[in-house]
């Protein structure tokens, strides 16, 4: 079959390559256009985009992918199909029209569960165990269309949110061969969302890797492990409690003991102890031991030398 490819981040980059791997065709390859990036404002590409080089395929990086000119352009290529993974722009229903066999969605979830545009972080967030990917017919709604098939994987207890994609992101390109080849042999089953069974995953924002340490142990490694690696984890220490002495520290991993406080009198934030493992930390029900962590403005670190730089000590504290 002739496929387009819609596609922009590193997510993507598998099933772009896995098609160019198969026996059809990518006629073109639509991603986002380069964005400045960092102080010196330079363009960046995006991952897909520079896949696309490195095979000689055809790019087209529309501002506004439903623009009329874009629309017509499409409609040329003739596509049996359009491929879209984690694109970032709504199709309109002019576009999802144009192929024979409509626009086929790689979905990092096992829809109807985690609709929108942050599946793999909020189902760490809420302590998931199992997850996967899901290829779809688009329509207008998002993430709404039928089922065509799924591909399921446990989450690992201490696996954060960049790891977690990476798996998917294979399992994802696989997924989408077999499900070219169910539409293209005319076999697939598809299936209609349960829509009682939904569930969303918003995009996320600066705040919500605020950490606070009034929570369970388990929701705090949860969050922490689903932020990272963006848009990071994060909360404030303080020596001796002092305010002047704030800076604030990106948390990158933690570890959960089967060792438990039962001290009540600890405030939730207080450093209990420092080990071998980490930084031990009080929260509402025990403790949690922070691993590596990242003050602000530098290096990522192991626990044992932010320890040993900044002489963490007990009742110094971790706050929100």
């Amino acid at each position: 079959m002739n496929v387009i490819f819609m596609g922009t981040p590193e997510f993507a980059v598998p099933s772009l390559s896995s098609l160019t791997k198969s026996t059809h065709t990518v006629v073109t390859v639509v991603t986002q256009p380069d964005r400045p990036k960092g102080r010196s404002r330079i363009p960046s590409l995006s991952p897909v985009k520079i896949k696309a080089l490195e095979l000689g395929l055809e790019i087209l990086q529309p501002v506004n992918i439903n623009d009329e000119t874009v629309v017509k352009q499409l409609e040329t290529l003739n596509p049996d199909v359009i491929v879209v993974v984690a694109f970032g722009q709504l199709l309109s229903s002019q576009i999802i029209d144009i192929p024979r066999y409509k626009c086929i969605n790689i979905h990092s979830s096992l829809l109807p569960k985690y609709r929108g545009a942050a599946p793999i972080n909020w189902a760490i967030i809420n302590g998931e165990t199992v997850t996967g990917v899901t290829s779809m017919v688009m329509v207008l709604k998002m993430d709404a269309g039928d089922i065509i098939a799924q591909k399921s994987t446990s989450i690992f207890p201490d696996e954060n949110a960049g790891e977690l994609e990476k798996r998917l992101s294979f399992m994802g390109a696989e997924l989408l061969l077999e499900t070219l080849d169910l539409v293209e042999t005319e076999t697939a089953n598809y299936k209609k969302q349960d829509e009682k069974k939904v569930t969303f995953a918003p995009k996320l924002k600066k705040e919500d890797g605020l950490i606070s340490w009034s929570e369970k142990t388990q929701e705090i490694h949860n969050r922490i492990r689903g932020i990272t690696p963006v848009p990071g984890a994060y909360s404030f220490y303080m020596k001796n409690n002092s305010p002047e002495t704030k800076r604030r520290i990106i948390l990158l991993k933690t570890r959960i003991h089967e060792k438990c406080y039962t001290k009540k009198s600890v405030m939730p934030g207080t450093v209990i102890e420092t080990t071998t493992c980490g930084i031990h930390i009080a929260t509402l029900d025990s403790f949690i031991c922070i691993t590596q962590l990242q003050p602000e403005g530098k290096r990522a670190m192991d626990a044992q030398d932010f320890i040993r730089g900044y002489k963490i000590a007990p009742q110094d504290m971790f706050t929100s």
